[in-house]
């Protein structure tokens, strides 16, 4: 079944990303020199178009500004740790993309976003994140594979959403990547993020990475518990900073 149709701006950051793509993999050098200086012209034609409707503020994954920030979206991630695995993953639950929509993984209106797919799932361990990446060229690290760096940015995205979804989002304190084996580029990557404890502020998480039945890496990540994000830290009993 197919989704809802892409708006402009969803459009637009999948038209560059295919552009990035292809200026990843074009020998630019071989290229006519005339025709890449239009070509060029072009894109900063492009450029100066939609700079006016560029918004000052701070930088938000969530927002372009506070102002536009959903007062429910938050609501709806505290203090859902008791939730059953069906009650997790109820339609009404925003999923990543829609928590996130400026993220540089899973963001759809972030042209630098693969974008990976993350969505609420009834796992081994209750309620978990399961997801789909299929990182193309411009991903590239070793030949063919993805680029360590990118394997733990996803990682990162990946546990840190899970912990948001539960109500139990914090900053980052230490990601920890174990590489298995090479990932391979273009083909689809499957993820499954899990809560493995919480002891005081520190929200451990756990994640993998398969590519068929290949373990291609592992993670965990140890996330601190902040009421300066919303939706976290707000656990019953829990102490924030």
């Amino acid at each position: 079944m197919s989704g809802p149709e892409p708006t402009h701006g969803e459009s637009l950051s999948a038209a560059i990303r295919e552009l990035i793509e292809v200026v990843r993999t074009a020998d630019l050098e071989a290229a006519d020199a005339e025709s890449l200086r239009s070509q060029t012209a072009t894109v900063e034609a492009v450029t100066a178009a939609i700079r006016p409707h560029v918004v000052d503020g701070i930088r938000m994954q969530a927002a372009l500004s506070f102002e536009g920030l959903d007062a429910d979206s938050g609501a709806r991630m505290i203090d859902v740790t008791d939730l059953t695995p069906e009650e997790f993953v109820a339609d009404d639950r925003p999923q990543p993309d829609e928590i996130f929509p400026y993220s540089p993984v899973v963001g759809p209106l972030n042209p630098v976003s693969p974008p990976v797919r993350l969505w609420r799932a009834i796992g081994e361990t209750g309620g978990e994140l399961h997801g789909e990446a299929k990182l193309g060229d411009a991903y590239n690290g070793p030949p063919e594979s993805v680029h360590g760096g990118v394997i733990a940015e996803v990682f990162d995205e990946l546990l840190g959403c899970l912990c948001v979804s539960k109500g139990i989002g914090g900053f980052t304190g230490t990601l920890t990547v174990v590489y298995r084996s090479p990932t391979p580029l273009n083909t689809p990557i499957r993820l499954r993020a899990w809560h493995d404890r919480t002891e005081g502020r520190k929200v451990f998480a756990k994640g993998t990475m398969y590519d068929g039945d290949t373990l291609c890496a592992e993670a965990e990540g140890i996330f601190i518990l902040s009421d300066q994000l919303s939706g976290g830290g707000t656990r019953p009993g829990s102490t924030k900073v």
